[in-house]
C-alpha cells in the first residue's frame, strides 16, 4: 500500500478533531468570588465511655482539658 498525501491529510484532520474534542483547560478559581467565613471554634465532643483493654470504662470526661485522639479501630 502506498503512502500518500491523501493518508497524511486523513491523519492530520482526525488529530484536528481529537484535540477539539478534549476538554477546556480550567482557567483557575475566581479570586473575587470568594467570600471570608468567620471562625466557629470545634464543639466539644458528647459524653461517651468505652472499655478500655483490660475491659475498664474509660470515660471521655476523664481527659477534659487534654488534647485527646479517639482511634476506633475494627479486625473487620
Amino acid at each position: 500500500m502506498r503512502s500518500g498525501p491523501l493518508r497524511g491529510l486523513i491523519a492530520g484532520f482526525l488529530l484536528v478533531l481529537a484535540a477539539a474534542a478534549l476538554p477546556a483547560a480550567a482557567a483557575g478559581p475566581d479570586w473575587a468570588s470568594f467570600k471570608a467565613v468567620p471562625y466557629e471554634p470545634p464543639k466539644a465532643a458528647p459524653e461517651f465511655s468505652l472499655p478500655d483493654v483490660d475491659g475498664r470504662p474509660v470515660a471521655l470526661a476523664d481527659f477534659r482539658g487534654k488534647v485527646t485522639l479517639v482511634f476506633f479501630w475494627a479486625t473487620w
